[in-house]
């Protein structure tokens, strides 16, 4: 296995990364995006002593590339026009393609994976149907009905600064009820803490309105999986089968509840079952690529 800090040019956007490869080919490329306020490390350094989501996928044959979405990491400093969602998509088009062009040779195709904001962003990529074999996009904490009071949390932190600043809390309901998630990892995630632009904040608040708007132009397979005990998103058996009914051009719709976890699925103690999920839905994305080539 090879891991590594990548970095890539996208628009004039200089983006960095995680990336982690098998030994031989891959037999898929995953593109890994992080949510709000946090940076491509949340997928490589969770749960000390425990493969990360890099290390699982490697490990099973796949390669990743994590990616600082624009505004975090090396782009921190961009102006707010590419850090806006329209901005973000025009900027990761591009970045897709090099990266495919890296690090997907003798794979099968890419799917896209993306946390929270990350998530939507990564559904936005597959509705614009960007210039690479896309086989599918899976998301966790992307939702489409505000928990109550969650919105309002959101609303409070605008400003005239350019960015949101973090603040690592060990009782944020992001993480979940105290005995489902690692108290060892604070320290892995307060150091994947980044501060969010503000410009992103502002389009966080529309978050349904979007994913309504992009959610019908995705043709590859979707997953969707939210936690039991999400702090942002209704996980109602009602909030999920509305979202499962956004996408009518995808060729299958998984939506899902991940139990014993909370809206940051990477620090809970099911973050091991939850990388399992997501790789096989991986799996099955490839298998049915190579199913439909036989005439399948």
């Amino acid at each position: 296995m090879t891991k590594m800090q990548i970095s890539l040019a996208a628009a004039q956007v200089h983006l960095s990364g995680i990336l982690g490869a098998p030994a031989g080919s891959p037999s898929a490329l995953i593109v890994a995006l992080p949510g709000g306020t946090l940076t491509a490390r949340i997928f490589d350094d969770t749960i000390p002593g425990q493969p990360s989501f890099v290390d699982t996928a490697a490990a099973l044959g796949y390669a990743v590339v994590a990616l600082d979405r624009p505004g975090y990491g090396e782009s921190q400093g961009i102006t707010a026009g590419h850090t806006t969602f329209d901005g973000q998509i025009a900027v990761l088009r591009l970045a897709l393609a090099e990266v495919w062009q890296r690090y997907g040779a003798g794979s099968e195709g890419v799917v896209l994976v993306g946390h929270s904001f990350g998530g939507l962003i990564a559904l936005g990529l597959a509705a614009s149907h960007p210039n690479v074999p896309l086989l599918g996009v899976s998301t966790h904490g992307t939702g489409l009905v505000w928990q109550p009071g969650a919105l309002q949390r959101y609303q409070s932190r605008l400003a005239d600064a350019p960015f949101v600043v973090p603040v690592f809390n060990e009782q944020s309901p992001s993480y979940g009820p105290a005995g489902l998630w690692a108290r060892e990892a604070a320290g892995n995630l307060q150091r994947s803490l980044a501060p969010m632009p503000m410009a992103e904040l502002r389009e966080v608040l529309g978050f349904p309105e979007r994913l309504r708007q992009v959610a019908p132009d995705v043709r590859a397979p979707v997953q969707m999986t939210l936690a039991e005990h999400d702090s942002v998103w209704m996980t109602s058996r009602e909030a999920l089968e509305e979202l499962r009914r956004l996408f009518p051009r995808a060729p299958f719709v998984d939506v899902r509840c991940q139990r014993f976890a909370g809206h940051q699925l990477n620090a809970s103690l099911a973050a091991r079952a939850f990388y399992l999920r997501e790789l096989a839905f991986v799996e099955e994305c490839r298998v049915q690529k190579i199913a439909s080539g036989r005439g399948a």
